[in-house]
Order: structure tokens, then C-alpha cells, then sequence
């Protein structure tokens, strides 16, 4: 039934485009696909159900209920206390809602109508498009001043400058896709690949605004928020929502590290922060586990591409090859073959070419605590 479906749905394309391989920012004008690429992944010997490793913090790890090694701070009773009682983030999450409210059902393709709407709603004044065209990524090193927002720069640097080179383009090419519609574009899969690039960027953002909130005290708010939409621990929207769902330990310890954030800029109050070795240890602490719940995620979209029986596979398998990119760092530092295994399954735009539980292996086995 499965192949049927699906083979039906191909048989409106004309043809099969060439699809970049991770890290490229070049994309598609629409997502195609042959009647062959649309059969199911090989899912043999597949995980459904993650491992439960033995994990425990680093010895330098905050955590608010701990005899650990941080002074007494204001995140001590275990709530994120606001530099500033209005945060602007958190209207970007909520937009983020609003699209995945109107856009992000596997089961359902948006109607040119409805990506109309949804581009109004990322492209509002000081939205999500105002922040996805300028973001850049810390976890790069570029030449000092590289600034991504000049004309060539961000070609010269598409890693470090990933919004203006990938996320803002993936996202308005998605964009423009499901409004124009047509027999060779798939709504469903352009949906996936606006979900993918926001959580991607909300991911890159918790790094970002931790980081400048080191000469912007308020940026620490902001890192609050683009995990949380503002919401406090056991709630939480956005990135947040998404990775509790999937993986509680992650969110849990995401929750320290940003509480370790916090923290740091409790002990370190100047307008300039100057303790930049307990700023960088929060840091690691927050971005280990938030990306740690980043993988959680591609990792349950693998497994529920391999148990869809309808073309929602194209969906969740779009999600993970896309969001899964945002790994690539982390995974070639940690296991180089492992990080391999990963980029030539996500290279493939359909995953009928695709061993998956060998991806789900890989990705069990480069982030295995948060």
C-alpha cells in the first residue's frame, strides 16, 4: 500500500533534480522525485527504542540541586530568572508554533494557501525571517570582523554565516514552492524542510546568544527563550517541546545548561563579563545537551520513516536529512566513520536508497549522553 501511495504521488513529477550534499548551500527550486526513490528505507534490524546508557554530568556541570563546584547563584531554586522581564524571542517562538500549527502534519499537505499565509507569518516585522537572514554560527572559526551580513560573505563562509547561506534560502525556496504548487513540487515535503531549517536555526541561536550575552546581558534572556519560547522547565514550546518529547534526560540536562548560563552571568554581572572560563564551561554544558536533544529528534524521524505507511515517510525522512546536517560538526569531532555513515544517508533526497538503522546506529553511538 505504502509503495502504491507514494508511487502515485511521484508519478505527478517529471523529473529527478540534483539534491546537495550536507553543508552545500545550494537547494533545489522544488523537492522531486522518481518512481524509484520513493521506495521505503531498508529498516532491518532497526532500534525503534533508544539505548539507556549510564550517564552522569562532567564534574564541572551546574546543576541547581548539586553539592557541585559553582558559587551560590540566582538559579539555585531551579528557575530561570530574566534580566529583563520582556523578551522579544519569544514572539519568534510563538510564530514558530503558528507555523507548525498550519504547516508541520506529516499526514496532511498544505494547500498553496496555507505556505502563503505561513510566509506572512516567518516574514512579519522583526520575526523569524529578521533574525534566520542574519544568524551566524559560533561554533566556527572565521577571521575576526567577518561580518555575514555583507554582500560575498556569506559564500565565503557558509558554515559560519549558515542563515544567510542555507536556512534563509532553504526556507523561502520552501516557501515559494507550496505557494506556487504545481505537479512536481511536494507540499508535504517543502513543510518538512521549513520545520527542519527553524529548528536548526532555534538550535544555532541558543549558541549564538549565549555567546554575545558575554557584552549584551539581555542576550542571555534570548538564549532562554530560543530553547524554551519562555516557558518554564517542565513546560516548554519551541526546540524545547520537541526535544522533552523525545528525549527527557536531553531536556532535562538542557535545562541545567541553561540554568548554568544564567548563572555565570549572576556571578559574572558586569557590563562586560570578564570570567570567560566559567562562561565558556556553561556554554559547553547547554550546547552538549541541546544538541544532544538536536539528534533525539533526527533520530525519531528515522524510526517513524520507517514505520510510516503513507507518504508521510517523505516528511519525517525530509526532517531528519535536513535538521540532521546540523550534527555534522559534532559528529566528524567525535567519530569521523560514524559521521560519514550519517552524511551519505542524508545526501539522499528520498530514503529508498537508504540503509536506516545503520544511521540510527550512528547516531546512538555518537550521542549517547547529553
Amino acid at each position: 500500500m505504502r509503495f502504491l501511495l507514494l508511487a502515485s504521488i511521484a508519478s505527478l513529477c517529471l523529473a529527478c533534480e540534483t539534491d546537495p550534499a550536507p553543508g552545500d548551500g545550494g537547494l533545489p527550486d522544488a523537492m522531486t522525485v522518481t518512481d524509484a526513490s520513493v521506495e521505503p528505507p531498508a529498516c532491518e534490524g532497526l532500534a525503534a527504542t533508544p539505548p539507556t546508557p549510564e550517564c552522569t554530568p562532567l564534574d564541572t556541570d551546574y546543576a541547581p540541586d548539586a553539592d557541585d563546584m559553582w558559587a551560590a547563584c540566582v538559579t539555585d531554586d531551579g528557575e530561570y530568572h530574566r534580566i529583563q522581564e520582556d523578551i522579544s524571542t519569544i514572539a519568534r517562538v510563538a510564530a514558530f508554533e503558528e507555523l507548525a500549527a498550519l504547516l508541520f502534519d506529516p499526514s496532511v499537505d498544505p494547500s498553496a494557501e496555507d505556505f502563503l499565509e505561513g510566509r506572512l507569518i516567518y516574514q512579519r516585522d522583526e520575526g523569524l525571517d529578521s533574525r534566520v537572514v542574519r544568524r551566524y554560527d559560533p561554533h566556527f572559526e572565521v577571521p575576526d570582523g567577518t561580518d555575514c551580513t555583507l554582500d560575498g560573505v556569506p559564500a565565503m563562509y557558509p558554515e559560519y554565516c549558515v542563515g544567510p547561506s542555507t536556512l534563509a534560502p532553504m526556507i523561502l525556496d520552501a516557501f515559494a514552492a507550496g505557494i506556487e504548487g504545481g505537479r512536481d513540487t511536494l507540499p508535504r515535503v517543502q513543510a518538512a524542510r521549513v520545520e527542519a531549517a527553524l529548528l536548526w536555526f532555534l538550535y544555532v541561536s541558543t549558541y549564538k546568544e549565549s555567546l554575545t550575552c558575554t557584552t549584551t546581558a539581555k542576550d542571555c534572556d534570548s538564549a532562554y527563550a530560543y530553547y524554551t519560547g519562555g516557558e518554564p522547565a517542565r513546560g516548554g514550546i519551541g526546540l524545547a517541546g520537541r526535544v522533552s518529547a523525545v528525549d527527557p534526560e536531553a531536556h532535562d540536562r538542557a535545562w541545567d545548561g541553561l540554568l548554568a548560563v544564567r548563572c555565570w552571568r549572576d556571578l559574572d554581572p558586569d557590563t562586560m563579563a570578564t570570567d570567560l572560563a566559567l562562561r565558556d564551561r556553561a556554554r559547553a554544558q547547554y550546547d552538549r545537551a541541546v544538541l544532544d536533544g538536536v539528534a533525539a529528534i533526527v533520530r525519531s524521524r528515522l524510526v517513524q520513516a520507517c514505520e510510516a505507511d503513507d507518504a508521510a515517510l517523505l516528511y519525517h525522512w525530509e526532517v531528519a536529512r535536513t535538521l540532521g546536517r546540523a550534527l555534522d560538526r559534532e559528529a566528524e569531532a567525535r567519530d569521523a566513520a560514524a559521521a560519514a555513515t550519517l552524511r551519505d544517508a542524508f545526501a539522499n533526497p528520498s530514503p529508498g536508497a537508504v540503509d536506516v538503522a545503520a544511521a540510527v546506529d550512528a547516531l546512538d553511538a555518537l550521542f549517547d549522553c547529553p
